[in-house]
């Protein structure tokens, strides 16, 4: 975020009051978003991010954990880019259309709306912002930033009388789907053993080596690993049993095996999202 739109908005954050209360209670199914611990300096340092959204009505909970929230001259923001197009929104923000900032010393809060070229102070009716010793926990419907589905997010605190701050995620922002309650996995990237396909007689093996999000501005190369995965499969209309890492190790038949298909049920998850993947294959 540049310095310019920060401090245009440090000036204005005294929009409304925000509540002290113990962080609420965050609905089943959230997704939830780690950072590093200690790499903050004089700023909160934050820890994490709860997400969790309800398809029924809409309303969104992001728990923002961090230590020492309240530090002097400190400010905490969340960023939502509502369209999960870092192209758009704010370049200096990680492509941010909405912003909130809490000033915690005057136990207040601003919204604000990029208008293309500058930060606006926008208008809300469901917004409630609570804090506690852990961090601070914001309450908003989607429809105050275009009843977005999927968004990228990110946290940032900063100081006002240094440069100290720290970014939440480091690289980019993260992704949530309402649907998922966690990112929205658009596809999963898998390597073979071997890699021709499988073979009547021998194990066969599916790994997978990334994962496909919405566009965040991350600059690392490096790829998105699920946290977990498993795998169920099927020959023709009889299911086999896999071994090793996820299940996802199987032994082809040697007999009326060939030409048959196979579809291997991949099934992975990362940060609270869950997607299964149908792999086909035929057997030679």
């Amino acid at each position: 975020m540049s310095g310019r739109s920060r401090e245009s908005r440090i000036g204005l954050v005294l929009a409304a009051a925000f509540c002290t209360a113990l962080l609420a209670a965050v609905p089943a199914g959230a997704g939830g978003y780690s950072d590093a611990a200690g790499d903050s300096g004089a700023a909160p340092d934050i820890t994490g991010l709860t997400v969790a959204g309800d398809e029924s009505n809409g309303q969104m909970t992001f728990q923002i954990a961090e230590s020492n929230p309240t530090a002097a001259n400190s400010i905490t923001e969340l960023d939502i880019d509502s369209d999960a197009n870092p192209a758009t929104g704010d370049p200096s923000s990680r492509g941010a259309d909405y912003a909130f900032q809490i000033d915690p010393a005057e136990h207040s809060f601003g919204f604000w709306h990029w208008n293309g070229l500058d930060w606006v102070s926008t208008s809300y009716a469901t917004v409630r912002i609570t804090a506690s010793s852990g961090g601070f926990t914001i309450s908003v419907n989607k429809s105050e930033f275009g009843n977005a589905a999927v968004m990228n997010f990110g946290a940032m605190t900063f100081t006002s009388n240094s440069a100290a701050t720290d970014s939440a995620p480091d690289d980019g922002l993260w992704n949530y789907s309402f649907h998922a309650h966690g990112p929205n996995i658009v596809s999963v990237l898998v390597a073979t053993k071997p890699a021709s396909g499988p073979r009547v007689g021998k194990l066969f093996t599916i790994t997978p080596t990334g994962l496909t999000l919405p566009p965040s501005g991350r600059t690392s190369t490096a790829a998105l690993l699920p946290e977990s995965y498993t795998c169920t499969a099927t020959l023709g209309t009889k299911k086999l049993v896999g071994v090793a890492t996820g299940g996802c190790t199987f032994k082809i038949p040697k007999k009326k095996a060939r030409g048959k298909r196979l579809v291997v049920h991949l099934k992975v998850q990362y940060l609270g999202a869950t997607k299964t993947v149908d792999f086909p294959f035929v057997v030679r």
